[in-house]
């Protein structure tokens, strides 16, 4: 009679368990500590500084939500596109038509956020058989389409855009006054940034970074690459129009030149300056645009041009942006300090 062999049992592994790129997101709390310290810095510098400087912070902070939206194209996914200003247009426009409208300027938001989402899936829809070359001039033939409407479309008014849009209350506080529409503004950008710096953290961020790394790969895995692409271009296009809604919201009056190819080349520039590839780099590169622009190039007709032309050329030397060339400066500070 034989005797049953056991076969001993596995041991028991000492390892932490494998955590999936959505799980050590949910933990993680740069989403909710970095909005708020963007908050408190910007707010901290808003007041004190003179109210002119007020303006052009409050525009820069608008600006550093749309050049995010870009660098969800750009910096997460690969995609390109040199109409980008279209989204930001169209949520702009959208707001100002509902001026009449008492459903408050959240509500203007939430409208102009979807108006561009389903203007960026159709964009996205039609193009998606089409190469990187190929998509990018899509979106520059249809963002300088919805340009020239500006001027065809009566109800937008040609050249003297669309004006007096009211800014309302929230919960009812008047945000008229500067100070209240500055609070009203970077809550907003700063909610919004903390939502797509979570998005970005995700499973779905990480997708995306692979489909940027190489889509062929990536789709070899199982990612859905044309799904997600579609996804990212709704995405990126809707919170530009949000930036859009608060930009008339701020300035009480819409143009055709926010939907022009200049803008979108200048969003470009600005998240290029900052790091396209580093989360808050555009962000840091749009305000830092915005305040070039006005302290050394305000009172120049040619002024953003002159600017775009030397801004280009520092790209060019710097292609990561101020973001990458400060890691690289403390990563050579660091080995320096290791050798002494």
């Amino acid at each position: 009679m034989s005797v049953p062999v056991r076969n001993p049992a596995p041991p028991k592994s000492t390892a932490p368990p494998l955590e999936t790129g959505s799980s050590r997101s949910r933990f993680d709390l740069r989403p909710i500590y970095e909005p708020l310290i963007f908050l408190s810095a910007t707010t901290v510098a808003y007041f004190v500084m003179p109210p002119n400087m007020q303006y052009v912070l409050g525009i820069a902070v608008i600006y550093a939500l749309l050049a995010t939206s870009l660098g969800v194209l750009f910096g997460w996914t690969g995609i390109y596109t040199f109409g980008h200003a279209a989204f930001f247009g169209i949520g702009a426009y959208a707001t100002a038509l509902l001026k009449e409208q008492a459903w408050g300027p959240l509500a203007f938001l939430g409208i102009s956020a979807v108006v561009a989402v389903i203007a960026a899936m159709l964009i996205g829809l039609i193009g998606q058989r089409l190469a990187k070359v190929e998509f990018a001039m899509l979106t520059m033939i249809v963002g300088q389409i919805a340009y020239l409407l500006t001027f065809r479309v009566p109800a937008l008014q040609g050249d003297n855009g669309i004006y007096g849009i009211p800014r309302g209350d929230v919960f009812g506080i008047d945000i008229t006054p500067p100070a209240s529409f500055w609070w009203y503004s970077i809550i907003v950008v700063a909610i919004v940034m903390g939502v797509l710096r979570r998005i970005h953290l995700s499973a779905f961020g990480e997708s995306l970074n692979a489909i940027r790394d190489d889509a062929v790969k990536a789709a070899a895995i199982g990612i859905p690459v044309k799904s997600l692409r579609l996804a990212a271009f709704g995405l990126a296009g809707g919170v530009a129009g949000l930036a859009g809604g608060l930009f008339a919201q701020q300035g009480s009056i819409v143009t055709p030149s926010t939907l022009s190819f200049a803008f979108s080349g200048q969003i470009i520039i600005m998240a290029l300056l900052g790091g396209m590839m580093g989360f808050w780099g555009p962000a840091l590169g749009a305000i830092l645009f915005q305040f070039i622009n006005a302290l050394v190039f305000g009172n120049s007709p040619h002024g953003t041009l002159v600017l775009g032309i030397i801004l280009l050329a520092v790209v060019m030397l710097f292609p990561s942006g101020v973001l990458g060339a400060l890691a690289r400066l403390r990563d050579l500070l660091m080995r320096t300090r290791s050798k002494r």
